[in-house]
This record gives structure tokens, C-alpha cells and sequence, in this order.
């Protein structure tokens, strides 16, 4: 997740220069060209870091509703034992 959030800040940041004009000043003559596959690729981290976070989200709610099924086994055999007692 972090190496998502860095390449995302360099991204950003060259995406700035680019559009200031700094970056990529000499050999290409395009300069919007660059600019447009610059916010094309941080539109593809956000991306990515959206749908890892939504993947973390669900696996820690199957996480606690596994721990949750255990739980109330517990207790059901627990009951059955006091029943059968």
C-alpha cells in the first residue's frame, strides 16, 4: 500500500511540472500528450489503492464474522451441555 501511495506522489508531482511546463521541456513536442498519460497513470493508482483498500475492508469483515461463528458455536455447545446435563 505505501509503494501505491509513493508512486502516486511522484506521479502528482510530475504531472505539476508538466503542466507548468518545467518537465519535459526539450525533445518533446507534445508537452499536453505527456500530461495526458501522466494523469492517465495516477488515475490508475487511485485505482489501485481503491480496490486494495476495498479488498483489506472485506477480508477484515470476513475476519470478524468468522470470529463471530465461533463465538456463538461456543456458546450453542455450551447450551447443549447445560440442557444435557
Amino acid at each position: 500500500m505505501l509503494w501505491w501511495v509513493l508512486i502516486l506522489l511522484v506521479l502528482v508531482i510530475l504531472s505539476y511540472l508538466s503542466q507548468l511546463g518545467v518537465l519535459f521541456t526539450m525533445q518533446i513536442r507534445s508537452p499536453y500528450l505527456v500530461a495526458t498519460i501522466i494523469n492517465i497513470m495516477i488515475l490508475a493508482c487511485i485505482f489501485g489503492v481503491v480496490v486494495r483498500i476495498l479488498k483489506r475492508m472485506r477480508k477484515k469483515e470476513k475476519e470478524t464474522l468468522i470470529l463471530k461463528v465461533k463465538e456463538l458455536e461456543e456458546k450453542l455447545k455450551a447450551k447443549k451441555e447445560e440442557n444435557s446435563s
